[in-house]
């Protein structure tokens, strides 16, 4: 699958009207967060585990859709393969540049807080590098930073700056998950899982 179609797997659009679709009232950015976080510790996560992740996070007991579950299996194997080809294309699930500044700012916190949450279920706490510790801090910072986020006002300065943490956030997310695995550029998980 070409890298722009495992990029579209990603998008927080496509998750949120999936939790539109399932009466879900959970975070798009803080769901794909948690599934980052998992991946970026070096536990392995089987996607019916993850499957299982998302309906207790989302506290349903089944998908209302066949297409939801689909998307969220997407969203699993994009993420998987885009941490692992190499390319560097991974980047987390948040409002896109046509929301607000602050929309953007907000689901940015939303989703680092589910990459701790994620960190934390995955079980790895030992033999952290000093950068992987650094990183977490800065994460639990930006995942604090909720309200400041939702009073962000539209500028230049806060735009550059959004869009700072943002690519922090992105490549943080890949070396940490570079530090336990193996870059494989010819992976694609999305032929191998099933969708139903």
């Amino acid at each position: 699958m070409s890298t722009e179609r495992l990029k579209d797997a990603l998008d927080f659009d496509l998750i949120a009207d999936v939790f539109v679709t399932e009466s879900i009232t959970a975070s798009p950015s803080e769901l794909h967060g948690q599934l980052s976080g998992y991946l970026a510790s070096g536990v392995m996560l089987p996607l019916e585990d993850w499957l299982t992740m998302v309906a207790e996070f989302c506290d349903i007991e089944g998908w209302k859709e066949d297409a939801s579950r689909a998307v969220m299996v997407e969203l699993y194997t994009a993420t998987l393969t885009l941490l692992q080809n190499g390319e560097f294309a991974f980047s987390p699930s948040i409002c896109d540049e046509d929301a607000e500044l602050s929309e953007r700012g907000v689901t940015l916190s939303q989703w680092a807080h589910g990459f701790l949450a994620g960190y934390g279920l995955s079980g790895q706490k030992k033999d952290l590098s000093d950068e992987t510790k650094q990183i977490l801090r800065d994460l639990a910072n930006i995942s604090a930073m909720q309200s400041e986020m939702r009073s962000l006002e539209d500028n230049n300065d806060n735009e550059a700056d959004l869009t700072e943490l943002v690519e922090y956030v992105r490549l943080s997310a890949m070396m940490m998950y570079t530090e336990h695995h193996d870059i494989n550029p010819d992976v694609d998980h999305t032929k191998k899982a099933p969708l139903h």
